[in-house]
């Protein structure tokens, strides 16, 4: 029964999966189809796998139902203990305390000085403290296909954010540590140890290949990594851990019997496991090593697919969440692929064939998670890999070890082998910024839906099967797949309209029908306000990277049709450089008149990329399909405005529903556009500057009467918008408003006839 328990394992997924989501009509299918091949190919499997899939599915559900909170939602007192280390970032200061009831929160504070910057750095773990503060709730995902921080933090048992109002070392005191915080306060030390022996360029690498740690690491850099499909080199994989069980066995059985060796490495694992962070990865390789170590020992064998198995098995008893992590999924399902590949892989005497097949098996059984994680797959990542593996494991990675350990002796001698170190990784680094950006062979597709990820694992399913026969023709149904996902918005009958959530700005993405036209009416952007140097953060918010370039990934937008900026207020186009340099853009259209010199910039940049750019003006219009768009305003004839009030305004017949999109309009260019528009009606109006008193006058409502308001308002904003005055007005209309700071990012999916919308945050 060799190589069975997988069987196992995946009816315990199932369970988790069951245990954890609401279930539906998919589970219902899928575990029937599961059981249904059981019982007629492997029918001495069926009631162990049912009693698995029972166990887990009983177990996850309990874990769920006690993964609650015990902290009364008023306290404002607390005693908290440090449990892992703190992060500082800038002005911010951050870490995970558990309080005296017990429970672990997610401690936000805004250092006020460096002087407390530097006083709070001293704080470790350990260390108990007291303090004044109010609990806040994680905030749910506001934008489609956004990270969801509340359901992060509920997988690790965490369910409030504490805000001290003040926090000093003066009210804290040091406490015994227990041996897994004594193994933190060393990685801790190594990792310091690390960025101070180290040039910067190299300190992040260094850190994530001994550690398993990239906080280090530029943001642009991982992303580089990321993209071209290398991430793996940056993180503790299976082929690490053999490398170390292995050189440390052969160096004990020199001096040690093997029995002791093997005990010696059953005890040191679980250490390695703890100082280089217990990622998804790492717990793997580790959890089967020890399985080896352990069967060794009894002088017994275990075959590669039942190892993998029976680690996946007890990693689900240990924490059923980590299911629901992408290192787990993409850990497991790599090492799947590949330990079943062995046989084909092994008839190939050629190391470069060997490893282009490697490299080739793990992208396509990782394709389905990737996508739907990261939106985006490189063809360039096969060839990259043959050449960054070698470079990595050969020569970086061993380096990287011998420039720590010589160091840690001499200094001097230490210092040559970190500079060679640092000249290698500053022109890797510097390949891989360059190659991800021009990358020729990188297809953004988009999320796939569950259709979609069904398609693509019955199609890897059975290219896999068909190569253990000598048959590769079969992966052209995986490309076949990939096509039909790139090619469906172009068969889809529904439009869209989103107000994205970018907090205090305005960001609008429209979708034809059939994708005959991708729009996005401003970008969002933050307003950059002055600081001091030690308030700088190592990757500061960017609207644009965080939330509109991976929306339109997601959506498996390659090419924006129009980027329409209504004016140059930095809330309205501020991320629309991020947007140019990561996405293709056909056209670039602005406000006749309304240039600025932010808005010049933006132009400047969209030049050197040719990018077409359009000033439209009162009159212009054009028409897709059933849709169309006229432009009301600016007029060039008209007196002088201010820049709000020389905002693009666009009105619309998208579907059954009339929208006007007015961007900061005022009341002084309401004025003007109902003077040349008397009877304008519109069935959507997106209010004017956030719901400012100064717009959404009482004459442009009575004329306008729309059925619904859609105000795009950044929660919690420093202006106070939407103003009272203009929320009583729409009330006193009857008019229904949506608001992004209340309902996240709004949807509105339509057809000619028909349209429905729906909020994120209901």
């Amino acid at each position: 029964m060799k190589g069975n328990i997988v069987y196992i394992a995946i009816a315990a997924i199932f369970g988790v999966t069951a245990g954890v989501q609401r279930f539906h009509s998919l589970h219902a299918i899928a575990i029937i189809g599961y059981f249904f091949f059981l019982f007629l190919r492997k029918r001495p499997l069926f009631l162990p796998s049912l009693c698995a899939l029972v166990l887990f599915f009983l177990y996850t559900n309990s874990v769920e139902r006690h993964n609650t909170t015990v902290l009364p939602e008023d306290k404002t007192e607390f005693i908290v203990r440090f449990i892992a280390p703190m992060r500082i970032d800038g002005d911010r200061f951050q870490a995970v305390v558990r309080t005296k009831e017990g429970e672990a929160v997610q401690l936000l504070y805004r250092l006020k000085s460096e002087q407390q910057q530097h006083e709070l750095s001293q704080l470790a773990i350990g260390t108990v403290c007291t303090f004044r503060g109010n609990l806040e709730k994680p905030a749910p995902s506001r934008n489609f296909a956004a990270f969801h921080y509340r359901d992060y933090l509920h997988f690790q048992h965490i369910h409030w954010l504490v805000r001290p109002q003040s926090l000093s070392l003066r009210q804290c005191t040091p406490t015994p540590l227990t041996i897994y915080e004594k193994l933190l306060t060393l990685r801790e030390q190594g990792l310091r140890a690390i960025a101070a022996l180290f040039p910067p360029a190299s300190a992040g690498i260094v850190q994530a290949l001994i550690y398993g740690e990239r906080t280090e690491m530029e943001e642009e850099l991982q992303i580089g990594y990321q993209k071209l499909g290398l991430i793996h080199l940056l993180a503790i994989s299976g082929s690490h851990v053999t490398l170390l069980v292995s050189a440390c066995f052969y160096a004990l059985i020199r001096v040690v019997t093997r029995e002791t060796a093997t005990i010696i490495l059953l005890l040191c694992l679980p250490v390695y496991m703890v100082m280089t962070g217990a990622s998804p990865s790492v717990v793997r390789a580790v959890l089967m090593a020890m399985l080896f170590l352990l069967i060794r020992y009894q002088k017994s064998s275990i075959v590669p697919l039942d190892a993998l198995s029976a680690t996946c098995i007890i990693m689900l008893v240990i924490q059923p969440y980590a299911l629901f992590q992408a290192g787990f999924q993409l850990s497991f399902i790599v090492s799947f692929a590949l330990i079943l590949s062995i046989p084909t892989i092994a008839q190939y005497h050629s190391a470069v064939v060997r490893l282009s097949l490697t490299t080739f098996i793990a992208q396509v059984s990782a394709l389905p998670f990737v996508l739907y994680h990261f939106f985006a797959v490189s063809l360039f990542s096969i060839p990259l890999n043959l050449l960054f593996v070698p470079l990595y494991s050969f020569l970086i990675l061993p380096l990287s070890l011998l420039s720590v350990g010589v160091s840690s002796l001499s200094l001097t001698v230490g210092a040559f082998f970190i500079r060679l170190l640092n000249t290698i990784i500053e022109t890797t680094n510097e390949w891989v910024v360059f190659l991800a950006e021009k990358d020729p062979l990188s297809f953004v597709l988009g999320r796939p839906s569950a259709v979609f990820l069904f398609a693509y694992s019955v199609a890897i399913v059975w290219a896999f099967r068909q190569m253990e026969q000598g048959k590769y023709r079969a992966f052209l149904y995986v490309a076949l797949v990939a096509v039909w996902q790139a090619s469906w918005p172009y068969l889809d009958k529904h439009g869209e309209v989103v107000f994205l959530d970018v907090g205090q700005g305005d960001c609008i993405y429209i979708e034809l029908p059939y994708r005959q036209g991708v729009y996005l009416i401003d970008t969002g952007g933050a307003v950059s306000l002055p600081k001091q140097p030690w308030q700088t953060k190592t990757s500061e918010w960017d609207v644009g990277k965080r939330v509109v370039v991976p929306f339109l990934q997601a959506k498996g937008v390659r090419e924006l049709t129009r980027l329409i900026l209504t004016h140059g207020d930095m809330d309205h186009m501020g991320a629309a450089a991020e947007i140019i340099r990561q996405m293709d853009v056909r056209e670039l259209v602005v406000g006749k008149g309304s240039i600025n010199e932010t808005l010049a910039s933006v132009i400047a940049m969209a030049k050197k990329r040719h990018i077409a750019i359009t000033e439209l003006q009162q009159g212009d219009r054009w028409k897709v399909g059933n849709d169309s768009f006229f432009v009301l305003h600016p007029t060039p004839t008209a007196a002088p405005l201010s820049d709000n009030n020389r905002s693009l305004v666009l009105y619309a017949q998208l579907g059954p529903l009339s929208w006007l999109f007015t961007g900061d309009l005022e009341k002084e260019g309401e004025q003007q556009l109902l003077a040349l528009f008397p009877h304008l009606h519109a069935d959507v109006l997106k209010v004017g500057h956030h719901g400012s008193e100064t717009s959404t006058s009482e004459p442009f409502l009575q004329t306008i009467m729309p059925k619904l308001a859609v105000i795009s308002v950044g929660k919690n904003n420093r202006y106070h918008h939407p103003h009272p005055t203009v929320l009583e007005r729409l009330k006193t209309h009857h008019i229904p408003v949506l608001r992004t700071d209340e309902h996240g990012a709004i949807h509105y999916r339509y057809t000619k006839k028909t349209g429905t919308f729906t909020v994120m945050v209901p």
